[in-house]
């Protein structure tokens, strides 16, 4: 009798350990096989969806890396969501126009779509109607052409997760589970539709764990600075099919070698007490970080980083372009130092601003504040006079803002690097 039981619990642990390999056959499945976005040369991306959408406008990191790091030339943007928007309730004034048409409009090639964090408030009892919603949305956007010869590529992103504020903030923990779940629809509907998932619940709720000092939103389910600034180099990542990083730099001393990361060694020259070299960056780097903010340790080493080995013992100065940018001991080159006012971060602080300014420019167009007298009720007999020839005037205004995006959206030259041994 004996001997049959513990067969039995042989057979249990067997098959218990059938079902994990299983599983995690399946999950690495997925990854492996995780849908990648096409990137076309001259393609309009719009973004669609509620607050987090909405203010990646205001906060334009995402934008930022995209339009620097992107495979294909002259990408833009625009953002229609709306802080509130659903699947399923997008409330607009009198006679704006529907999603269909502002599509339309705008000749969407790519659309992001991000919902989720409202319609998980329904909890458990609403997620088939959001399954079901996607399904009906994704079926319909398969059937339009909005730039006139193709249907729009398109890319689900999910919630993010629901951050422990502490009182008077509610506890999460409930919420969160619905955010999963909701999440996880998402995922198997974009599966379905063999369309790229990036799935922002998981990564924040990594995040949120691993730096709890370091908060991400602003009352629990809105981020703020530094959590947009974070997680756009996770979205800009999964968008491109490859981690995001800053040009980093390895200099040998003893090998006289320098290895590169997104980087171009052109000129050097080796001294005991002087290293010499000319630097053309590949790719711009990964705008600065939020003043004040205790980042992360994986988004800390993508940072631009000169590391220098072998150094004799002393203190050394680096100068990029005759500008001081950092002064350490041998020890501390031969650790890595971040270098944060490197010139080409000049440059990425331009690219945003120009971004900023842009965006700005469109939202006035697209939520006007006085639309009742450009489409309302009070458009004839003065608003049909005043206002086309107004909106043909910010769209040159925005045309003129994208022509200076693509010149500030690649290094604009080479930069001279020299560190020298301080008496």
């Amino acid at each position: 009798m004996r001997a049959k039981s513990c067969l039995q619990i042989l057979f249990i642990l067997f098959f218990c350990c059938l079902s994990s390999i299983t599983l995690a056959a399946d999950e690495h499945r997925n990854k492996s096989q995780r849908e990648k976005l096409e990137w076309k040369a001259g393609d309009r991306v719009v973004l669609i969806g509620n607050t987090f959408a909405d203010q990646l406008r205001l906060y334009n990191y995402l934008e930022t890396l995209l339009t620097s790091l992107a495979p294909a030339k002259n990408i833009t943007f625009r953002n229609l969501a709306w802080s509130g928007d659903t699947l399923n309730l997008r409330p607009r004034p009198l006679n704006f126009g529907s999603l269909d048409d502002h599509l339309h409009q705008q000749k969407a090639d790519i659309i992001i779509a991000c919902f989720g964090m409202n319609e998980s408030f329904a909890g458990q009892d609403g997620l088939k109607e959001f399954s079901d919603s996607w399904e009906k949305f994704l079926n319909h956007l398969a059937s339009q052409k909005y730039n006139g010869t193709s249907t729009p590529r398109v890319v689900l992103i999910s919630p993010i997760a629901h951050e422990n504020r502490g009182p008077p903030f509610p506890d999460p923990a409930g919420h969160n589970q619905n955010l999963s779940d909701y999440t996880r629809a998402m995922q198997v509907v974009a599966a379905r539709h063999h369309l790229p998932f990036v799935d922002l619940f998981s990564e924040t709720k990594k995040l949120m764990d691993e730096n709890p000092s370091q908060k991400l939103t602003r009352n629990g389910i809105h981020l703020n600075q530094y959590g947009y600034w974070a997680l756009s180099q996770f979205v800009a990542g999964e968008l491109l099919g490859k981690k995001i990083k800053s040009p980093q730099l390895v200099v040998d001393l003893a090998d006289q070698k320098i290895q590169t990361t997104n980087a171009e060694i052109l000129q050097q020259n080796f001294k005991p007490d002087k290293i010499q070299f000319t630097v053309k960056e590949k790719v711009l780097p990964i705008p600065a970080p939020p003043e004040s903010a205790i980042v992360h340790s994986e988004l800390l080493a993508s940072q631009p980083r000169l590391t220098v080995k072998n150094l004799p013992t002393g203190n050394y100065r680096l100068l990029v372009n005759e500008t001081r940018i950092a002064e350490a001991s041998h020890a501390d080159w031969d650790r890595g130092l971040q270098l944060k006012n490197l010139p080409a971060r000049s440059q990425v602080k331009d690219l945003r601003a120009t971004i900023e300014r842009k965006n700005e420019l469109f939202f006035y167009v697209y939520r006007a504040h006085n639309a009742e007298y450009i489409f309302g009720r009070r458009t004839k007999p003065f608003g049909a006079v005043s206002f086309p020839p107004e909106m043909e005037a910010f769209a040159r205004l925005i045309q003129s803002r994208e022509t200076n995006i693509k010149k500030q959206s690649h290094p604009d030259k080479e930069s001279r690097w020299i560190l020298f041994k301080l008496e």
